[in-house]
């Protein structure tokens, strides 16, 4: 009984496909004179397509540049609404997701691999898992 359990597992698996979709996450740290910048690029291929993309950017400021930040905020909210904008500790939270379009100049329906997405991404100076 045991036996037939696992082997309906593994048909239910091979018949999903679950293991052909890879997630590739991708970071970038960027520091300027009164910013520092934390990027995470999520982005999951199946079949040789990109099927979702989540795009994280923290931008943290020093000290003294804090008082701007919630005026900042609203501002992106006003011209960029489809951005997810919140406030975080010292700085600001912006959230791109996308499962149709595209963003970050890779279109959905463009033919790439897992490998060359991370080649392309490396290029420009992110760091992948």
């Amino acid at each position: 009984m045991k036996k037939s359990y696992i082997i309906l597992l593994a048909v239910v698996i091979i018949l999903t496909g679950c293991s052909d979709t890879k997630k590739l996450t991708c970071t970038s740290i960027e520091n300027k004179d009164d910013m520092q910048t934390d990027s995470v690029i999520e982005i999951k291929v199946k079949d040789n397509r990109v099927s979702d993309m989540k795009f994280t950017v923290d931008m943290k400021f020093k000290e003294g540049n804090q008082q701007d930040i919630q005026s900042m905020a609203d501002s992106i909210k006003a011209s960029k609404p489809y951005m997810d904008v919140t406030l975080i500790s010292g700085g600001i939270r912006l959230v791109t997701t996308d499962d149709k379009d595209s963003f970050i100049g890779i279109k959905m329906d463009q033919e790439i691999t897992y490998n060359e997405l991370k080649e392309v991404l490396e290029l420009q100076e992110y760091v992948c898992e």
